[in-house]
């Protein structure tokens, strides 16, 4: 099962990464690409992580590809998280629209769709909130741990360079 865990994270992460490297990119963006991917691409609006990790990569002259990568692979624990992040929304909101059943949840549009919709906004807006209020100490904590990694691999890839020069 080792192994397992140890070929999937080479062949997903590590190998990628490295062919990121090799075209130029240095550690520090290639870990700002890293640590603003995970934290972009858990964002709790679907939706909207291609277009933030777009304009993150244009802005601060990240990697387009690294980015949009990293983004892709959170997606899973972007879906896992949207829940947590509405609920605590919906728990500083007051609100009721998520604490049903999705048969509640469809009442309410009948009822008063227009008063669902705004409460559900207000969630959102504040779920957007505590995700952003996350991701800082996230992408900090995630860019200091990864650079140093990207820089030992940067640092393997110029010896194994030189040594067939």
């Amino acid at each position: 099962m080792k192994n397992f865990f140890k070929i999937i994270v080479n062949s997903w992460l590590i190998q990628p990464f490295t062919r990121f490297l090799k075209t130029g990119l240095g550690p520090e963006k290639l870990s700002l690409s890293f640590s603003l991917g995970i934290c972009l691409g858990i964002n709790p609006l679907p939706g909207t992580t291609t277009l933030s990790c777009t304009l993150a990569a244009i802005f601060l002259r990240l990697n387009f590809g690294a980015i949009q990568l990293i983004n892709y692979m959170v997606f899973p624990i972007q879906l896992l998280l949207i829940i947590p992040f509405f609920k605590a929304g919906a728990l500083i909101t007051g609100s009721k629209v998520i604490s049903g059943t999705l048969s509640t949840f469809i009442d309410g549009f009948r009822v008063d769709w227009w008063g669902t919709i705004s409460e559900l906004g207000l969630t959102a807006a504040v779920a957007s909130a505590i995700w952003a209020l996350v991701s800082i100490p996230l992408g900090i904590l995630l860019y200091q741990i990864s650079l140093p990694v990207f820089r030992r691999l940067i640092n393997k890839e110029n010896k194994a360079i030189a040594e067939v020069d």
